[in-house]
């Protein structure tokens, strides 16, 4: 579902089926909050890494080579936390983009759907005043 739009199946009024829309959304936000769970749990792995990267001795000339070789390996893990952590993120701000999209489509769909039946009311009114004139038409017949 990643990226992609939800495909929502039309009303007889128009507009989207409304649970459609809201299990996308729905889709939509459990998604975001995994992807913001996972940029955390990056970003703590990133902070204990650059801790140790800190932490660690000065190569002592006794032992250089394992030394830089370990920090080589910090190093090296610690650009990996950060490109996962930058695909996360891409990831989460595409998800949010999406659901605000989504979120803007829905609320003009159902402003729409709001103005339909404010019309189709107006439309009932105006046949129920009809249906009333033409029964006492019909009254004022029969009486006379």
């Amino acid at each position: 579902m990643k990226g992609e739009r939800g495909n929502f199946k039309g009303r007889v009024f128009g507009g989207f089926n409304r649970h459609d829309v809201i299990d996308y959304i729905e889709t939509l936000a459990a998604e975001r909050n995994e992807l913001s769970r996972e940029n955390e749990r990056l970003r703590g792995q990133i902070d204990a890494l650059e801790e140790r990267l800190d932490r660690e001795p000065q190569p002592v000339p006794e032992e250089p080579v394992e030394q830089e070789d370990s920090r080589r390996e910090l190093r090296v893990a610690l650009e990996e936390a950060r490109e996962v952590l930058n695909g996360v993120k891409s990831e989460y701000d595409a998800v949010c983009t999406d659901i605000k999209i989504n979120a803007t489509q829905t609320d003009h769909e159902l402003k729409l759907i709001a103005a339909k039946l404010t019309g189709l009311q107006a439309s009932l009114a105006a046949a129920g005043k009809r249906l009333e004139a033409i029964g006492a038409e019909l009254n004022t017949e029969d009486e006379g």
